[in-house]
Protein backbone atom coordinates (compact mmCIF):
# COMPACT_ATOMS: atom_id res chain seq x y z
CA UNK A 1 0.00 0.00 0.00
CA UNK A 2 2.67 2.26 0.04
CA UNK A 3 3.24 5.23 -2.31
CA UNK A 4 7.50 5.34 -2.34
CA UNK A 5 9.21 6.90 -4.80
CA UNK A 6 12.63 8.06 -5.24
CA UNK A 7 13.66 11.81 -6.39
CA UNK A 8 14.80 10.00 -9.51
CA UNK A 9 11.81 8.52 -10.22
CA UNK A 10 9.45 11.55 -9.94
CA UNK A 11 11.71 13.43 -11.78
CA UNK A 12 11.73 10.64 -14.84
CA UNK A 13 7.69 10.57 -14.60
CA UNK A 14 7.77 14.70 -14.60
CA UNK A 15 9.80 14.56 -17.80
CA UNK A 16 7.44 12.55 -19.20
CA UNK A 17 4.78 14.46 -18.48
CA UNK A 18 6.28 17.58 -19.68
CA UNK A 19 7.11 15.75 -23.25
CA UNK A 20 3.61 14.61 -23.49
CA UNK A 21 2.65 18.53 -22.52
CA UNK A 22 5.10 19.57 -25.10
CA UNK A 23 4.09 17.18 -27.87
CA UNK A 24 0.39 17.49 -27.41
CA UNK A 25 -1.08 19.98 -29.77
CA UNK A 26 -4.41 20.19 -28.03
CA UNK A 27 -2.46 21.66 -25.19
CA UNK A 28 -1.75 25.34 -24.47
CA UNK A 29 0.53 26.44 -22.38
CA UNK A 30 1.58 30.37 -21.21
CA UNK A 31 4.10 29.59 -18.49
CA UNK A 32 7.42 28.45 -18.95
CA UNK A 33 7.69 24.84 -19.35
CA UNK A 34 11.15 24.26 -16.61
CA UNK A 35 8.26 25.99 -14.31
CA UNK A 36 5.40 23.60 -14.97
CA UNK A 37 7.99 20.58 -14.69
CA UNK A 38 9.32 22.39 -11.40
CA UNK A 39 5.60 22.83 -9.90
CA UNK A 40 4.64 18.92 -11.24
CA UNK A 41 7.47 18.41 -9.19
CA UNK A 42 6.70 19.42 -5.77
CA UNK A 43 3.07 18.57 -6.49
CA UNK A 44 3.95 14.93 -6.44
CA UNK A 45 6.53 15.18 -3.75
CA UNK A 46 3.73 16.84 -1.37
CA UNK A 47 1.09 14.15 -2.37
CA UNK A 48 3.44 11.07 -1.33
CA UNK A 49 4.97 13.00 1.57
CA UNK A 50 1.16 13.40 2.69
CA UNK A 51 -0.11 9.87 1.55
CA UNK A 52 3.39 8.60 3.84
CA UNK A 53 1.94 10.68 6.73
CA UNK A 54 -1.60 8.94 6.51
CA UNK A 55 0.20 5.51 6.38
CA UNK A 56 2.73 6.46 9.34
CA UNK A 57 -0.73 7.83 11.32
CA UNK A 58 -2.85 4.71 10.65
CA UNK A 59 0.39 2.61 11.41
CA UNK A 60 0.43 4.23 14.86
CA UNK A 61 -2.90 4.08 15.60
CA UNK A 62 -3.43 0.35 14.83
CA UNK A 63 -0.23 -0.31 17.26
CA UNK A 64 -2.16 1.95 19.53
CA UNK A 65 -4.97 -0.55 20.55
CA UNK A 66 -4.98 -2.44 23.99
CA UNK A 67 -5.20 -5.42 22.33
CA UNK A 68 -1.55 -6.27 20.43
CA UNK A 69 -2.53 -7.01 17.18
CA UNK A 70 0.22 -8.34 14.83
CA UNK A 71 1.18 -6.47 11.53
CA UNK A 72 0.54 -8.66 9.01
CA UNK A 73 -2.55 -10.07 10.18
CA UNK A 74 -6.06 -9.62 8.69
CA UNK A 75 -7.14 -8.19 11.56
CA UNK A 76 -4.11 -5.46 11.18
CA UNK A 77 -5.03 -4.96 7.83
CA UNK A 78 -8.45 -4.30 8.30
CA UNK A 79 -7.74 -1.65 10.51
CA UNK A 80 -5.28 -0.19 8.82
CA UNK A 81 -6.90 0.37 5.93
CA UNK A 82 -9.87 1.82 8.28
CA UNK A 83 -7.95 4.52 9.82
CA UNK A 84 -5.68 5.21 6.47
CA UNK A 85 -9.75 5.53 4.87
CA UNK A 86 -10.46 7.78 7.44
CA UNK A 87 -7.78 10.16 7.12
CA UNK A 88 -8.35 10.25 3.43
CA UNK A 89 -12.34 10.87 3.69
CA UNK A 90 -11.28 13.97 5.55
CA UNK A 91 -9.18 15.25 2.80
CA UNK A 92 -11.46 14.14 0.07
CA UNK A 93 -9.01 11.50 -1.27
CA UNK A 94 -9.42 7.69 -2.53
CA UNK A 95 -6.52 5.04 -1.72
CA UNK A 96 -7.52 1.98 -3.32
Amino acid sequence: MSLKLSRNKVNCLTRLIIDYIEINEELDYVEDIGNIRLKLFHIIMNELRMYEDIENNAKERVNSQKKSIPEGSREWEILFRKYANEELNKLGKVWD
